[in-house]
This record gives structure tokens, C-alpha cells and sequence, in this order.
């Protein structure tokens, strides 16, 4: 009966895709919350698809694609940041000309140089074709960012939420502004592996914030975040031996799914939550009698 359920882990390709497929779902978690928090989740989405001509020219120059995806990630980036401090044009608007930039460039130069490379692993990934290479630089980056995190958890919580008072209190927003830009360039690199450039803003920020939801206390969130994004795509990458489905697309939809059902049943901030709020103030209104006005006004208009 269970034996089926068990034929995955049979194969060394599948428990390594769901162990890669955990740490950068814990990864990608632990950071969404910031993400959610600052309102980046366009800047997830620019850097995830900006680092496709950095791993297409990595390719090319038998670099690791690690390297190049990250240089390419900071350096879109740093073009957005100043296109914007020198330009009237809004931020989304940047980030959309930037970003859509990178990528044609990526794809043209796959289409003109050609190579072994492939442009459907890079736009939706191949986790279960992941080299003992990648997976070393996966989990170097992951640990870095865990690190980094770790030790700075606060200093970014208050940036994201007051740039001004982090610097009244002598924190330089401009730094963690950038550390934080390179902590989702590199948590993009990570993750491209598993679900390619497409999906990985949905990693970035689903977790994040699905746990917002679900409490108002940040080192809570954090921790239902990683959870959140940890077991979905474990699950996703399980799931996707018996589908015979793309990992990135299992793992993805995986999360939407969980995403909607808090949304639904979310004790504090869920739709039936909020219909229950709406129903008690409105009882309340009547029984204190400050509804009656109203009612009467009602039944004034309707014999009119």
C-alpha cells in the first residue's frame, strides 16, 4: 500500500531534488518576508530575469554560471537604482524597461552564439539534471544568506519598514539597501536551478506572503515563512514524479494553493475573518441602537 508512495526516494536524482529543492525553498522563504515587507516583489521578479545574460556569457566562457548570474543580477541592479536617482520616471517603470532589457539581451545572445545551453532549463529550470557543481554553489550562496540574515535580521526589518528612522539611529539605509539587493541576487541565483528565471519570483514572495497572514509578529512570520516554502517545495518536487510535471511548476503551484487556503482561513486577516468582523460590527450597531437612523431612512426611501 505504502510502497508506491516510496518509489521516489529509490532514485538518487529525486532525493536530490528535493533536498536542493527544501534548502532553497528555506532560503527563498526566510527572504520573502523582506521582500513583502518593502514591496519588492517587481525587483524579484527584474533581478530573476536579469541574470540570464550573466549565465548565458558564464556558459560560454566555462565559468561557473553562478558568477555571471550574480555579477548580472547586481549590475541590473545598479542601473536601476540609477536610472532612477537620476530620472523623473517611476520606479515600476524602470524596473520593467531594465529588467525586459537584460533578459532579450540573455536570449539573443543564446540564439546567436549557440551552445549546449538551453534556454527552456534557464526560463524554467532542471532540478533533477542539477550537477554536484551547482549544487555546491547553491548551497555556498544559501548558507551566505542565512548568514547574513542571521546576523542582520533587525538593521533590515527597520529599513524596510522606515528608511528615515534606520537613519536617525546611525544606520546607512544605502548599505542595507544593497545588502539586501544582493541577498535576492543571489537567493535568485540559487533558485533559478529549481524553478528557472519565470518562477522564481513566486518563491520570493509567496511564502512571505502567505505568512503574513497568518501573524503580526516579524521573527513569527520568518519562521511560517521558511516553514511555508521548505515543505512546499519538498512536497512540489515529490509530487512531481507522480505528475510527470515540471518540479518548478509543481513546487509553484504547490504554494499558490496553500497561499489561497490562508487566504480564505487565515484566523486575523482571512476573507471569512473579515466577513465575521463585518457581521459583528453590524450586530453591534443594532443592539446599541445607533443603526436605527439608518433603518428608518431606508424605510422612508423604499415608500417613497
Amino acid at each position: 500500500m505504502i510502497e508506491p508512495l516510496l518509489v521516489p526516494f529509490q532514485y538518487d536524482y529525486m532525493v536530490r531534488a528535493m533536498l536542493v529543492s527544501g534548502v532553497i525553498g528555506l532560503v527563498c522563504g526566510l527572504l520573502s518576508c523582506f521582500v513583502t515587507l518593502k514591496g519588492w516583489s517587481l525587483m524579484g521578479d527584474a533581478l530573476a530575469h536579469a541574470i540570464v545574460p550573466g549565465v548565458a556569457i558564464t556558459y560560454f566562457a566555462g565559468l561557473p554560471f553562478a558568477l555571471g548570474a550574480f555579477v548580472s543580477g547586481l549590475l541590473a541592479a545598479m542601473v536601476m537604482a540609477l536610472v532612477k536617482s537620476r530620472t523623473p520616471i517611476r520606479e515600476d517603470a524602470v524596473i520593467g524597461i531594465v529588467f525586459t532589457t537584460f533578459f532579450a539581451a540573455g536570449v539573443l545572445l543564446i540564439s546567436v552564439f549557440p551552445s549546449n545551453i538551453s534556454l527552456k532549463t534557464i526560463v524554467f529550470g532542471n532540478i533533477l539534471g542539477i550537477a554536484d557543481g551547482d549544487v555546491v554553489q547553491m548551497l555556498l550562496i544559501s548558507a551566505v544568506t542565512l548568514a547574513v540574515i542571521g546576523l542582520k535580521w533587525k538593521d533590515l526589518l527597520l529599513f524596510c519598514f522606515d528608511p528615515n528612522q534606520a537613519r536617525a539611529i546611525g544606520l546607512n539605509p544605502a548599505v542595507l539597501h544593497l545588502t539586501l539587493l544582493t541577498l535576492l541576487a543571489g537567493t535568485a541565483v540559487a533558485a533559478l536551478q529549481a524553478v528557472g528565471a519565470c518562477l522564481v519570483v513566486a518563491m520570493l514572495v509567496t511564502p512571505g506572503a502567505t505568512a503574513y497572514l497568518l501573524t503580526d509578529r516579524f521573527p513569527r512570520m520568518m519562521l511560517l515563512a521558511c516553514l511555508t516554502g521548505t515543505l512546499t517545495s519538498v512536497v512540489g518536487a515529490y509530487a512531481s514524479y507522480f505528475l510527470n510535471g515540471s518540479t518548478g511548476g509543481c513546487i509553484v503551484c504547490l504554494q499558490t494553493a496553500v497561499f489561497l487556503l490562508v487566504l480564505f482561513l487565515a484566523p486575523k486577516h482571512g476573507v471569512r475573518a473579515g466577513r465575521r468582523r463585518g457581521r459583528d460590527t453590524a450586530d453591534a450597531l443594532l443592539a446599541s441602537g445607533d443603526a436605527a437612523p439608518v433603518l428608518a431612512t431606508t424605510s422612508t426611501a423604499e415608500r417613497a
